[in-house]
């Protein structure tokens, strides 16, 4: 029943099952196992039903293939991401792009039912989207392969028609948290709506608002190597975990149960962020640190960063081939090897002392991580990035900090949207002076891929593999072959 009446995906399915089936696992020895474990059953064959039923799926909009391009084509089914928007650099219009799940397609008089995902694109349109996340649709337009950005291999652009359908739109935790991300953006707002470039920043670093940041403000955090901020990462959501481990304590909840409490929360905030890549990994990684206590385990860093890639791997298997994927998860490995061979006597002491060594290795082992691939990715290379990152980090803790104090307690948001303001100015400040040093930034032809590879092998074998002298002396060796290769080749 509830696969046949449409209220949930696949994936939205797949994904509550996984969560009755943890849920059961925990529950074993307790009154609620056997509610949990038929319910998981249910679900099961919900799973299966959505999944295999043709009268349910319909025919795989694939199949179209054959007949493209064509135009004068109508496409039924329901906006499955969010909108994107792209102006044009002539004036305030542009393009809009979003997914859209397809349940039925009009080609040549008669409608049928299909399965499947296309990408839209709707050129010369105002800011204001016709459509949400959620919606129901009606579109008519050209249906081609794939020729702009996009996961999908058919897209339909040239669109002449656009036609919200009346009723509910498709159930979706993904609408329900776009919407908790518009309602905590107006929160954000109050009281600094004068302070554009200001605003655009804090609503990127907090809410993952990007798209609002100006091109020149960008362009001046990745030349200084520190554009990787205004990504949802492993920082935000340790700091909205932080927040809800003290609202935890003070209901009283035992520490052995946060887990329980922790993930859902987690998970309701990546969504209301756009479920990037970089933030589904910090949840996975939480994951597994949360939900080890319930089995009496121990945390641990390596396992963690492990699960998150082979997670992501099997929700979205392109994403090995993405430049965020790599930079992020190589950059998470370096810092986890780098600390794994600081020795503990570096790291005691005050609080302030170890935060600021801890920051510095951190920093250290990121740009170790991350210069190979700025220059192969991006044809940069940014000698200055080290102490950008020892500047903008911290004040980034401030900023996102300042954000949910602003969203989670109503009657302060002005006061500490104002706080976040001071840390922002301060961070662009920063940044700015550090881009006009000379010699801050370099455009470089990538390297060659031996070079890097031998760049990563060297380091890999450095920090867990060499013991004695001669092995760090043959591994730096490594590394610097690597660097005369960039140069020389």
């Amino acid at each position: 029943m509830i696969a046949a009446s449409g209220l949930f995906t696949a994936g939205g399915l797949l994904f509550i099952t996984f969560i009755f089936l943890v849920l059961s696992a925990v529950l074993l020895q307790s009154k609620w196992s056997t509610p949990c474990s038929l319910i998981t059953v249910a679900l099961v064959g919900a799973c299966r039903l959505i999944i295999e039923d043709p009268t349910i799926s319909g025919a795989s909009i694939a199949q179209f293939n054959q007949i493209v391009p064509a135009s004068n084509i109508g496409v039924a089914g329901y906006v499955s991401g969010t909108p994107e928007f792209r102006p044009y650099a002539t004036g305030q219009r542009g393009a809009w792009s979003f997914p859209m799940k397809c349940s039925a397609i009009h080609v040549s008089n008669q409608w049928h039912h299909v399965r499947g995902e296309v990408d839209v694109h709707m050129v010369s349109q105002s800011s204001e989207c016709a459509v949400r996340h959620g919606d129901r649709i009606l579109l008519e337009g050209t249906l081609s392969k794939r020729t702009f950005p996009g996961k999908n291999a058919l897209e339909l652009r040239r669109v002449q028609r656009c036609e919200v359908l009346p009723g509910a739109g498709r159930f979706s935790l993904i609408s329900l948290g776009q919407s908790a991300r518009e309602t905590a953006a107006r929160r954000l707002e109050e009281g600094i709506e004068t302070m554009p470039i200001q605003l655009s920043v804090y609503k990127a670093l907090v809410l993952g608002y990007r798209k609002e940041v100006p091109s020149g403000t960008m362009e001046s955090f990745r030349r200084t190597g520190s554009l990787h901020i205004f990504a949802i990462s492993g920082l935000h959501v340790g700091i909205v975990g932080l927040l809800l481990v003290i609202i935890l304590k003070a209901m009283g909840i035992p520490r052995d149960w946060f887990g329980i409490w922790l993930l859902p929360l987690l998970f309701c905030y990546v969504m209301s962020t756009g479920m990037k890549s970089s933030a589904l990994r910090a949840l996975a990684m939480a994951a597994v640190f949360v939900l080890a206590p319930l089995f009496r385990r121990k945390p641990d860093i390596p396992s963690s960063v492990a699960f998150a890639a082979i997670l992501l791997l099997l929700i979205k298997p392109m994403e090995i081939l993405s430049a965020g994927f790599i930079y992020s998860f190589t950059v998470v490995a370096f810092i986890v090897m780098v600390f794994s061979v600081t020795p503990r006597s570096l790291l005691q002491g005050g609080w302030i002392r170890t935060y600021c060594i801890s920051l510095l290795i951190t920093s250290m082992a990121a740009t170790l991580a991350s210069v190979p691939l700025t220059s192969l990715y991006f044809g940069m290379f940014s000698p200055i990035a080290l102490v950008g990152n020892l500047i903008v980090v911290p004040l980034t803790l401030f900023i996102v900090l300042s954000g949910w104090l602003s969203i989670l307690i109503p009657f302060t948001t002005v006061i500490f949207n104002h706080a976040a303001i001071a840390f922002i100015n301060a961070m662009l400040v920063s940044v700015e002076w550090l881009d006009r040093l000379p010699g801050s930034s370099w455009a470089v032809d990538p390297p060659p891929l031996l070079a890097v590879v031998l760049w990563f092998g060297s380091l890999i074998y450095l920090f867990t593999h060499a013991s004695s002298r001669r092995q760090r002396w043959i591994a730096v060796s490594g590394a610097a072959g690597s660097l005369l290769l960039a140069l020389l080749v």
